[in-house]
């Protein structure tokens, strides 16, 4: 009862964790092929607006989002014909963020 207790685990290490692509709310994605889920045609382009319910892999508190809500810049279809979709939940594993170009604002060279 009051024996010595196991430590707890310590957070995990970021050196050991792989290179996951950054996903969450606001992000600018695409939805690529993959073996399971939905199959979208054109690999469509949208913004995650909202986590996609209470999916979380691992255990509570500590998982990794396996869905999220994105909406499309353009009307998305299936392979199979259906649509259009405006937006739609799609799994994690689908979801390749898309590099925003900076902004490059102009100099003005009269300006001291």
């Amino acid at each position: 009862m009051f024996g010595r207790r196991d430590p707890r685990p310590a957070a995990p290490d970021a050196s050991g964790v792989p290179d996951l692509p950054v996903l969450g709310i606001g992000a600018v994605v695409r939805v690529v092929p993959s073996d399971r889920g939905e199959q979208w045609a054109d690999e469509p382009i949208g913004l995650i607006v909202a986590p996609g319910g209470a999916q979380l892999a691992g255990y509570a508190g500590a998982g990794v989002r396996v869905a999220w809500v994105v909406e499309f810049d353009e009307p998305a279809y299936t392979t199979d014909g259906r649509g259009p979709f405006e937006r739609a939940t799609v799994q994690s594993r689908q979801l390749v963020p898309v590099p925003m170009d900076p902004v490059t604002e102009p100099v003005d060279a009269g300006a001291s």
